[in-house]
C-alpha cells in the first residue's frame, strides 16, 4: 500500500516551504526549472511590457507534481502554475484552477490549438490550462552497447519477446545489469506509470473496449484486474526477478532522471523506455549544451514499443501526454495572469522553444512552421503521434496511477503477480467502491 506518513511528511515539508516564500509581487508563476527556457523569457517581455514585476518560483522537477498539488489545496500556490496534464481534471474538479474559455476566446493565437490537446486539460466542457507541448513514447537504444553486444541497428523489435532477448543478449554480451530499463516503483511516479506500464498495457490484450486501460469509460469504472494488467505485470516480473535484466537500484536513485541518463550515456543502460523529449534531455532537458542532431543520432536509436505478441494485440502502442499551464483559481488578478501565460505561449517565444528543444508541437501555426518541419527528428517522431491516445484523466487518477506505481514496486520487491494483482483490486474497491470497479475475464 502507499506510505500514508509519507505522504504526511511530504504535506508538511511543502507547507513549511509555502511559508517562506518571497511576498507575492502583482502575478506569479510557479513552474519546474527545466521549463525555465520557455517561461523566463516569456516572464521578461510580460514585464518590459506591463511595467508589473513577477515573482518566479523555480523548483525541482522531482517531486514537482506533489508540491503543486499540495500547494493549490493549502491555498499557497502562485497565481500562475504549470501542471502535468493528467492532474488537470482532478485539480479542476476539486475547484483550484481557473477556467480559461471566456479569456482564450479574445485572444488571437487560440485557435492554433489542436482540439484533441485541450480536451487533455479540460473538464467538464472547459479548458482550465494551454499545453507547453506533448509527447510520443518509445524504446531508446545505447548503439554502441549494441555494437558491442552484436546486435544490428536499425532495431525494429515486432513483440515483447523480441525486446526480452535482444535485453538478454545485451547482459549476456556486456555484463552491464541495466540491459533493459523498464520504469517502475513508486519513485519513478508518473514515469513509471507512462513510460512502462501504460505503455505495455495497451499492447497486452486484443483492442476491444478498454481491455487495455485503468478504466472503463463505457461502464464508468476503474479495472482492477484483466488479462492485460497480469500480463503486463508478468513482463515486469520476467524483467526484473526471472531474467534480472534491470535493478531495482536505477529506479529508487536520489536523482533517478539523471541517473538513468548518466548512465546511459556512460554505456550501462542498452534499452530505455522513455519518451520523445530524451531527444535532448538526455543531454540537458533546457537545450543547453546539446550535441548536433546527427551526433546525437550517433549516439542512440530508438524503435516504437511492439505489442505483445498475443494473437489480436495491437503491433506498435503509444500514449500521450505533456505539460500544460493555467490559472490558479485563487488569483487576485486572472486578467493579468492569463496575460502572463499568453505572453509565454506568444509565438515567437513558444515557436522558438518548440523547435530548439525538439518538442512536439501543440499548435498548428507552430507545426507547419519551416524551422519544424525541416527538423528530421520531430517529422519522425511525430509520425507515432498518428496511433496514439492519452491516461484516464478522469478524477481519481492520481490515486489510480499511484497504485499502478505500488504495484510495480511490488513486483520489485518480489511479491506475485497474483498478490500484487489482488491487493491492487483491493485497493481501488477501498478507494472508490465496489460499484465503481469491474474485472475483465
Amino acid at each position: 500500500m502507499i506510505d500514508r506518513k509519507l505522504l504526511t511528511t511530504v504535506t508538511a515539508i511543502s507547507l513549511i516551504a509555502a511559508t517562506a516564500m518571497p511576498a507575492r509581487a502583482e502575478v506569479s508563476i510557479m513552474y519546474a526549472e527545466w521549463l525555465a527556457s520557455l517561461v523566463e523569457p516569456g516572464i521578461e517581455a510580460f514585464e518590459a511590457e506591463t511595467g508589473e514585476t513577477v515573482n518566479a518560483i523555480k523548483l525541482p522537477g522531482d517531486g514537482y507534481d506533489q508540491r503543486i498539488a499540495l500547494d493549490l489545496s493549502a491555498g499557497t500556490a502562485a497565481d500562475v502554475v504549470q501542471m502535468d496534464s493528467f492532474m488537470v481534471s482532478e485539480l479542476a474538479s476539486a475547484g483550484y484552477l481557473h477556467p480559461l474559455d471566456e479569456q482564450a476566446a479574445g485572444w488571437d493565437q487560440y485557435q492554433y490549438y489542436l482540439e484533441g490537446l485541450l480536451d487533455v486539460a479540460s473538464y467538464e466542457g472547459n479548458v482550465y490550462a494551454l499545453p507547453t507541448d506533448t509527447d510520443v513514447r518509445m524504446l531508446w537504444y545505447n548503439k554502441a552497447v549494441f555494437a558491442e553486444a552484436g546486435i544490428p541497428v536499425p532495431w525494429e523489435p515486432k513483440t515483447w519477446q523480441d525486446v526480452i532477448d535482444t535485453a538478454q543478449t545485451i547482459k549476456d554480451a556486456t555484463g552491464i545489469e541495466n540491459a533493459f530499463m523498464l520504469p517502475a516503483g513508486t519513485k519513478q511516479s508518473e514515469a513509471a506509470t507512462m513510460q512502462g506500464f501504460y505503455m505495455a498495457l495497451l499492447g497486452a490484450d486484443v483492442p476491444e473496449d478498454d481491455r487495455n486501460r485503468l478504466r472503463n469509460w463505457a461502464e464508468g469504472k476503474w479495472i482492477g484486474d484483466s488479462p492485460a494488467i497480469r500480463r503486463t505485470l508478468e513482463l515486469y516480473n520476467e524483467v526484473y526477478n526471472e531474467r534480472q535484466l534491470g535493478t531495482a537500484a536505477l529506479n529508487y536513485a536520489t536523482d533517478i532522471g539523471a541517473a538513468t541518463r548518466e548512465a546511459f550515456l556512460a554505456g550501462q543502460v542498452g534499452i530505455l523506455a522513455s519518451g520523445s523529449w530524451e531527444n535532448v534531455c538526455m543531454w540537458d532537458c533546457n537545450g543547453v549544451n546539446v550535441p548536433s542532431q546527427a551526433e546525437r543520432d550517433e549516439i542512440m536509436g530508438w524503435t516504437p514499443w511492439p505489442g505483445s505478441g498475443e494473437p489480436g494485440a495491437k503491433a506498435t502502442t503509444n500514449i500521450s501526454g505533456g505539460w500544460t499551464i493555467g490559472v490558479n483559481a485563487n488569483a487576485a488578478d486572472k486578467d493579468l495572469a492569463f496575460q502572463l501565460v499568453t505572453t509565454i505561449f506568444d509565438a515567437g517565444n513558444f515557436g522558438e522553444w518548440t523547435v530548439a528543444n525538439r518538442r512536439m508541437a501543440v499548435r498548428t501555426d507552430i507545426a507547419e512552421s519551416e524551422a519544424y518541419a525541416s527538423d528530421t527528428y520531430l517529422a519522425a517522431a511525430t509520425q507515432l503521434a498518428a496511433d496514439t491516445t492519452g491516461r484516464d484523466t478522469y478524477p481519481g487518477y492520481q490515486v489510480v496511477s499511484a497504485l499502478v506505481q505500488q504495484m510495480t514496486a511490488d513486483i520489485l520487491d518480489g511479491v506475485s503477480v497474483e498478490d500484487a494483482v489482488a491487493e491492487y483490486h483491493a485497493a481501488l474497491v477501498d478507494e472508490f467502491g465496489e460499484e465503481n470497479v469491474m474485472t475483465y475475464e
